[in-house]
């Protein structure tokens, strides 16, 4: 039987950050639309390879649909090109949106706590 490829250990894995953006905009847009809309951005600006080594993962947990506010994660070297990707989208089909940059945290845990407003239960004890 093989044995299980090794993890790679902390000090070797590629760096990451998290993005937090809002979308301001006057009516409901579709998440697959909105996701859509940020790929073509950024491989717009950046290209196949400049998005590739940016790393960008969009996950459906990272979105909260009442604030409109959701997390990006790449890579720590790619975050001012991601953030130039993101101010670029204007309209998302029919309507006129801006992204906003919430901030970057360097954890999801953090980004969450700080953007999404989520509490620990340790901190009320």
């Amino acid at each position: 039987m093989p044995e299980k490829p090794k993890v790679l250990p902390p000090t070797l894995r590629e760096k990451k950050r998290y993005l937090a953006y809002q979308v301001i905009s006057p009516k409901d847009i579709p998440l697959t639309d909105l996701y859509n809309a940020i790929w073509f951005s950024i491989l717009n600006l950046l290209g196949e390879a400049g998005a590739a080594k940016a790393n960008i993962w969009l996950g459906k947990d990272m979105w909260n649909d009442q604030k409109k506010i959701g997390i990006i994660k790449c890579s720590h070297v790619e975050v001012e090109n991601v953030r130039a990707a993101l101010t670029l989208i204007n309209r998302i089909g029919d309507i006129p949106v801006i992204i906003h940059v919430l901030g970057i945290s360097g954890t999801i845990r953090g980004a969450r706590r700080k953007f999404f407003g989520e509490v620990l239960l340790s901190s009320f004890g």
